[in-house]
């Protein structure tokens, strides 16, 4: 297969594109200008002008990317998911957080400070924001050269401006610090956890305490390591294959014999979309909770 008709190909409808994908491994150094081409369209585009193609053929070229370790990618990719969260929970949907720290991890290119910035940037996705801290963690336990880097940052964070978007930031800079071992920081998140800043239904500081005595105890964060976003990516076929968008059940409870990949990521059909306003994750849940649609209704 060319270039062209691999991501023709990733673009299609319907059941996960193993050959396709396997193509693009054959085709590393020829896919990543492509791949590269389509993060860049979309950096200037919203869920109304970015190409079709480009929506459906992107959670691939993302987790093919953080099978790659292409570091390439790591500018163009983290400017992107600093973005219009819109689009990003179009073409990302819940791979957003279930992908976002390990991709950044895998293909960044030895310097932190565009995840410093990512995490810092209060116009971006507040998930995207607590996936940084994630990545920048994965990164300070496989290279410790990154430690004093990431333990500097963590430790100057003053948290976000808003209180709408800082208990998952302020959750996620927390454990950070509880899986990188850092006792020292410990009263400044016995503080936030006071403060209220992080509420009980997120976490606890008790639960922050034993997390923190677990990687001192065993000199690891297993509890860290154990959770997905602690892995890296060594398969996107593997990963995606067991993704129920890409299940023959499905696809088979599909009318038309076919799904977009989009369905089961926040992307509706025609259809759908007619007989329901457009609702970006932003806006007010149409529930009427008076919460964000993200944080209400949207899963």
């Amino acid at each position: 297969m060319t270039p062209t008709e691999i991501m023709e190909a990733l673009a299609e409808p319907g059941p996960l594109p193993r050959k396709a994908m396997e193509a693009a491994g054959r085709s590393r150094e020829a896919m990543i200008f492509e791949f590269l081409a389509c993060i860049e369209r979309l950096q200037t585009a919203d869920t109304d002008t970015a190409l079709k193609s480009d929506l459906n053929a992107f959670l691939f070229v993302y987790y093919l990317l953080g099978e790659w370790c292409d570091p390439r990618s790591y500018r163009p990719l983290v400017s992107l998911l600093r973005c219009n969260p819109d689009l990003l929970e179009t073409v990302l949907g819940d791979a957003l957080t279930e992908a976002t720290a390990r991709v950044v991890a895998g293909v960044c290119d030895g310097d932190l400070q565009p995840i410093f910035d990512a995490a810092c940037d209060e116009t971006a996705d507040e998930f995207v924001r607590s996936q940084m801290f994630d990545a920048m963690t994965a990164l300070a336990l496989s290279d410790p050269s990154k430690r004093s880097q990431v333990y500097e940052f963590l430790s100057n964070f003053e948290g976000p401006r808003t209180k709408d978007s800082e208990a998952s930031i302020l959750s996620a800079w927390a454990f950070s610090i509880a899986a990188l071992g850092l006792s020292d920081l410990k009263p400044a998140v016995r503080k936030i956890y006071g403060a209220g800043r992080i509420p009980p239904d997120d976490s606890d500081f008790p639960y922050f305490e034993r997390c923190l005595e677990q990687t001192l105890s065993a000199g690891r964060p297993l509890w860290f390591e154990r959770r997905r976003v602690g892995q890296p990516i060594d398969s996107a076929i593997d990963e995606l294959s067991g993704w129920y968008c890409f299940s023959p059940e499905f696809l088979e409870s599909k009318s038309d014999g076919s799904a977009r990949t989009g369905d089961s990521l926040g992307l509706s059909s025609d259809t759908f979309q007619t007989v329901l306003p457009k609702v970006g994750r932003n806006d007010p849940c149409p529930c009427g909770s008076g919460k964000k649609y993200k944080k209400c209704c949207l899963h």
